[in-house]
């Protein structure tokens, strides 16, 4: 393969690249806050780019937005759990915005977390390290959990006992008994007082 060839693929790669850096998922986002602000749609910042303006290493594909109402946009797809996947063009990339507005038995939980999110200087809103934890425990993939326990590591970074108040605010403490243990193992795993294998961080075991 030539020197001119090589520089070929990698280029073709990188535009091509399922993976968003933090600058382009925030152009993403600064798009659609434009319609939603027309609109007079509260909106916040979640999920990979979230991760990342909180220091994670993590590579995302997307990016999520929590919000109680859809954008009045051509959707690429329905999600799942509730709202609209849209598509944003920055620069040469197209890039996906989960638009996520639940509609089930969680939805209380998204709409406390936007009410408490923080606004930037940037004007940019995201939901704080606390909700954060709290929305990747309701979604519960290793991704999820591994999100979690690097966010308990951060020393002074979440404040434990603030997850507890925020079920209990939101839903009861019947809710959050329920879910303690599950908040134990990974209080225990970010304290290191257990071991497991992770899969998206640079330490293979904890």
């Amino acid at each position: 393969m030539s020197e001119n060839e090589l520089i070929e693929l990698i280029e073709q790669n990188l535009e091509n690249s399922p993976m968003i850096d933090t600058e382009t998922g925030i152009a993403a986002v600064k798009e659609l806050a434009k319609i939603a602000e027309k609109e007079k749609i509260e909106w916040a910042l979640a999920g990979g780019i979230a991760m990342h303006l909180y220091g994670s290493p993590r590579l995302t594909k997307d990016v999520d937005v929590v919000s109680l109402k859809r954008l009045p946009l051509e959707k690429v797809r329905p999600l799942g759990f509730g709202g609209d996947s849209y598509e944003v063009a920055v620069g040469k990339k197209k890039i996906n915005v989960d638009w996520i507005v639940r509609e089930d038995n969680y939805r209380d939980y998204y709409v406390q977390a936007l009410k408490d999110a923080a606004e930037l200087k940037n004007g940019l809103r995201v939901i704080t390290t606390e909700w954060l934890a709290i929305l990747k425990y309701i979604a519960g993939r290793d991704k999820d959990l591994d999100d979690i326990v690097f966010l308990l590591r951060k020393k002074n970074f979440v404040e434990r006992d603030l997850i507890r108040q925020n079920v209990v605010k939101t839903k009861n403490e019947d809710v959050w008994f329920a879910m303690l243990p599950g908040w134990q193992r990974l209080f225990a795993l970010a304290d290191s007082a257990v071991a497991e294998r992770d899969k998206y961080y640079l330490d293979p075991m904890r």
